[in-house]
């Protein structure tokens, strides 16, 4: 299968990943939005870097739409 064939592929799949009537996504969702990693996303984290994020009771880590358009838009966090 052509290489570009395979990336119209994975960006249908990613689209579609991420839709949900909800600006706030968890982590799976937040990374195949950046077209990028879960552990990705949690090594930023850890290292106090990547995209702007809250934890709800704890735990749940979620991304905001807006954070991460304005992430990719400004690479900072």
């Amino acid at each position: 299968m052509p290489a570009e064939m395979l990336e119209a592929i994975r960006k249908v799949v990613r689209e579609e990943l991420v839709r949900t009537s909800s600006p706030w996504l968890d982590t799976d969702a937040a990374a195949a939005y950046l077209g990028s990693t879960a552990g990705t996303l949690k090594n930023w984290r850890a290292a106090g870097r990547g995209p702007r994020y809250r934890v709800l009771q704890d735990r749940l880590v979620r991304y905001h739409r807006d954070d991460l358009d304005a992430f990719v838009r400004d690479g900072a966090r």
